[in-house]
């Protein structure tokens, strides 16, 4: 079995390095398409690696084709390997807001739409990191589920998602807050830079570590996001001024945020 990766963006770069850098994988040959042949020459280093500008030749060789192209690209795409795959090809497709009903009208297929995010940076020797969002389609082949499944779980956390619908908010809480939550702690920082004597970039680090060590804290269900609070904040505290603040202005911003996404 071949597998096939059409797209060396930001998206379709981070899966192949990801994918190269796996212990093991259960394909022969990795083909890799993009408009311009130069971006990825330097991936013929590898064994098993074939790499094209043409996506024909990669629907020719490959059972299962991953997709990473810009969104208003996908269909053009389809349009263009479509003569060339049959029934037995799996498509996977990473490209977010697809209408699935024009898909299923256009190609009447079934596939696999995954939200990778770029937290899910995978170096082989780091453990798995972020969250990769998959949806397949209700009559797809369990062998196609697990393959895909098994894949992706090895660098990245997983989350099958049962209802089409609800890929747009998950991906907000997934593949976009990496970006999120970069320009908050960027933000903050240069506001506390300014108010004080202290670099920036000693703030991000700060912060940076802070933020991972909570994290950690509360997967770990060590406490709940109430019982940290309370941990951390004492009666007419400087937390608990800040507390109170956050906890108001939060309210509304994240249900904008939401607003302006979904």
């Amino acid at each position: 079995m071949n597998l096939g990766i059409i797209g060396y963006g930001n998206i379709g770069e981070l899966l192949v390095q990801n994918i190269l850098n796996l212990d093991k994988h259960d394909f022969n040959k990795l083909y890799i398409s993009n408009r311009h042949i130069a971006k990825i020459e330097f991936l013929r280093d590898n064994d098993g690696v074939i790499c094209t500008d043409s996506n024909i030749e990669v629907s020719k060789n490959c059972e299962k084709i991953i997709i990473c192209v810009e969104t208003p690209d996908f269909f053009s795409v389809i349009d263009e390997i479509k003569p060339h795959i049959d029934k037995k090809s799996h498509i996977i497709y990473c490209c977010a807001g697809i209408d699935i009903k024009e898909r299923k009208n256009k190609y009447p297929i079934d596939m696999t739409c995954i939200i990778p995010t770029i937290a899910s940076t995978y170096d082989g020797i780091t453990p798995k990191k972020g969250v990769s969002l998959i949806y397949h389609d209700e009559n797809l082949k369990e062998d196609n589920k697990k393959y895909i499944n098994e894949l992706f779980s090895q660098f990245s956390e997983i989350k099958i998602v049962e209802k089409y619908d609800e890929l747009a908010i998950l991906t907000l809480a997934t593949s976009c807050m990496p970006a999120f939550i970069a320009l908050t702690l960027d933000k903050l920082s240069e506001k506390l830079e300014l108010n004080s004597n202290i670099k920036k970039e000693e703030f991000i680090k700060l912060l940076c570590e802070t933020s991972k060590s909570t994290s950690q804290i509360m997967l770990e269900e060590k406490y709940t996001s109430d019982e940290l609070i309370a941990k951390v904040a004492t009666k007419n505290g400087i937390t608990e001024k800040g507390l109170i603040y956050l906890d108001d202005e939060l309210k509304n911003m994240c249900q904008n945020l939401i607003n302006i996404i979904i």
